[in-house]
């Protein structure tokens, strides 16, 4: 696909003039993006979905009170796809008996029998626990992709919580010890939550380890119970001990209680949630401007790369914002809720792992769209549905194996073979155990000068430590 070629529309100073454009040209937001000069928002086509020629996009642009609005392609309705939903052995079933000629009525008795043949038959508690005793032995190494229930509890609806995985998914936690973990809903008729837990390679990528079925995600209990299934079941199948050393979730108060089941462990936060809830509070901050500042703070504050410069650097933007008393709200808020209670959202809080939770979560969208098909399902379905679910994750990771070491395009690796015999490897210095500062293409400080600020831990406001974080990049 050709790169896309954008021309300026419209330029004015008011924002008005813009949202008004945008809404004659029968356009969504796509994908807002926020930079040191302002903020763009992209718009496509609202009917790309149903048309999938159609290019059409726009571009805003803020920066300095000034609003520029620039547009790619055109409006292509010509072609629509045939069907927006995966197609269904029953839809076609169902369109086979009614070229047949056969009734309504008829047609309704064919599929409900059909469906009764293939559908186990879970009515009660005792049906569920059944169906869990029938899998609760774990396979034989050779059988990788068969699902088993390692544990589970089935009292009542109130108190249910299964684990389904298989060895396959379970192999994968030899190679990492992070534990990523998002519930999803309306999944069953039963308004139970899915619980899915997986983990991250060396390439960012998610990869799902299982999932459990649980009454409730608000107790502590109920992660407590899968921290335990995982440490007792998890080396029974690696043959080797498993730690788990980072939990990355969303600011759910039952996970952060649970974590006294794993001492070791530090308890990540999804940093698109934080950034998503900060802006929810921004009404906190009356005047836009300082909303702004305030704002860009918080992403420069996150691209901080350890712990002892996160703990000055956000000592030194507190100091910052308690001059100014029109933020005291906002600043008590973020105090209390991401400096004391959840803090390590920011890139250093743990290195070579995702510091959002957005894998798991686009993985939880693609399990309605391909799996439940955004339907609520009774339980006998909806694990007959778990069941081919995980058959099907646990044959993907055949094919895309867990990366074990960063992987980069040769593109990537001649490059930085130039740019290394460019390189004065003097001004190469040694940070840490395993870091070093490198000059950047352009530099605005000594690479020196820079390890003498890191070490002496010098500044005196927040302004002067982003500069010197900035110079390095």
């Amino acid at each position: 696909m050709s790169r896309r070629t954008w021309h300026e529309c419209l330029s004015s100073t008011s924002e008005n003039d813009i949202v008004s454009f945008i809404k004659e040209n029968n356009v969504s937001t796509y994908r807002t993006e926020h930079f040191q000069v302002g903020k763009t928002i992209t718009y496509r086509c609202t009917e790309c979905r149903k048309h999938p020629l159609c290019r059409f996009q726009l571009k805003s642009r803020e920066s300095n009170n000034k609003f520029t609005l620039f547009r790619s392609e055109s409006h292509d309705h010509s072609q629509r796809n045939d069907i927006t939903r995966l197609k269904s052995p029953v839809r076609d079933i169902v369109r086979q008996m009614s070229d047949k000629g056969m009734t309504q009525t008829q047609i309704r008795k064919t599929v409900s029998y059909s469906r009764l043949k293939t559908r186990k038959n879970i009515i009660s508690i005792d049906d569920l626990q059944k169906w869990c005793n029938q899998y609760l032995n774990c396979p034989s190494s050779d059988k990788l992709h068969d699902i088993f229930v390692p544990y589970y509890e089935a009292i009542d609806v109130d108190h249910i919580f299964i684990c389904i995985t298989a060895r396959q998914l379970l192999s994968m936690c030899k190679y990492s010890s992070i534990l990523a973990i998002d519930c999803t809903y309306k999944i069953t008729w039963n308004e139970l939550p899915l619980l899915v837990f997986g983990t991250s390679d060396f390439n960012r990528h998610f990869h799902p380890l299982g999932l459990c079925l649980i009454s409730t995600d608000e107790a502590a209990d109920t992660f407590k119970t899968l921290f335990r299934v995982l440490k007792s079941c998890v080396p029974l199948i690696i043959q080797q001990p498993y730690d788990i050393t980072h939990v990355m979730a969303d600011g759910a108060p039952g996970i952060t209680s649970a974590m006294c089941e794993l001492p070791n462990a530090r308890r990540l936060m999804c940093w698109a949630h934080v950034i998503r809830k900060c802006r929810e509070h921004r009404k906190l901050v009356l005047h836009k401007e300082k909303w702004l500042a305030i704002e860009k703070d918080i992403y420069n504050l996150q691209l901080v790369f350890n712990d002892h410069l996160f703990d000055k650097a956000a000592r030194l933007m507190i100091m910052k914002w308690t001059a100014d008393k029109d933020l005291d709200t906002f600043r008590k808020y973020f105090e209390d809720q991401w400096l004391l209670s959840l803090p390590f959202w920011y890139e250093g809080s743990a290195n070579l792992i995702p510091s959002t939770n957005n894998g798991i979560e686009s993985f939880n969208g693609k399990i309605k769209q391909m799996y439940t098909l955004r339907n609520k399902l009774s339980l006998s379905l909806f694990l007959q549905t778990a069941e081919r679910m995980l058959y099907d994750w646990s044959l993907a990771s055949i094919g895309t194996p867990f990366a074990i070491q960063i992987e980069f395009n040769d593109d990537l690796a001649a490059r930085a073979y130039k740019w290394l015999q460019k390189l004065d490897r003097t001004k190469v210095l040694h940070l840490g155990a395993t870091s070093y500062v490198v000059p950047s293409s352009e530099p605005k400080m000594d690479t020196l000068l820079w390890v003498q600020h890191y070490h002496s831990i010098s500044w005196n406001s927040y302004d002067e430590f982003i500069d010197w974080s900035n110079s390095a990049r």
